[in-house]
């Protein structure tokens, strides 16, 4: 192929990025845990589990200036490989006008790796995402999530087996 793949280059950006977050994130509450002081270290684990979640949901994502188009069939083959909800959505599904993804919370809510993080970090991690994306917080910094957003997050995360 003579060029390389925007849209796949971008995907993968996202999801080494999140990777290093989970990794991280796991870490500090295993660390804390084997410690004793989950407690003690609560204002740090929360600020961590917020910075993860504000990527998750794409809160710094910068818009696309313009359309942008893969010269690969990834663009096509990479949304069919994850969960789809009732009406054939997923967080997979691509926008490339205004922004990588179609639903803005990360696909990687999926992985192996993100379900293996210990229990108290899911558990913070799926609250503060239920506190967005029901609109119980309404910071300016989440005003990129649309009501039609945050709503269609929310079903395909319950069609798809992750309740919040």
């Amino acid at each position: 192929m003579p060029t390389s793949d925007i849209v796949a280059l971008m995907t993968l950006e996202h999801q080494a990025h999140m990777t290093n977050m989970i990794v991280s994130l796991n870490q500090q509450f295993r660390r804390a845990s084997a410690m004793g002081t989950l407690e003690i270290s609560k204002a740090s684990l929360n600020r961590a589990v917020g910075q993860m979640v504000d990527y998750m949901l794409f809160v710094d994502e910068a818009p696309l200036q313009s359309p942008i188009k893969g010269v690969s069939t990834f663009t096509a083959t990479f949304p069919k490989r994850g969960p789809h909800d009732s009406h054939g959505r997923s967080l997979r599904d691509f926008d490339l006008h205004k922004r990588l993804f179609r639903y803005p919370l990360s696909y990687m809510i999926y992985s192996e790796i993100f379900e293996s993080m210990p229990a108290p970090a899911c558990e913070r991690v799926y609250q503060r995402l239920d506190e967005v994306l029901t609109g119980k917080d309404q910071s300016p910094r989440y005003a990129h999530l649309s009501t039609e957003d945050r709503r269609a997050i929310l079903e395909i995360l319950r069609d798809t087996n992750v309740h919040l």
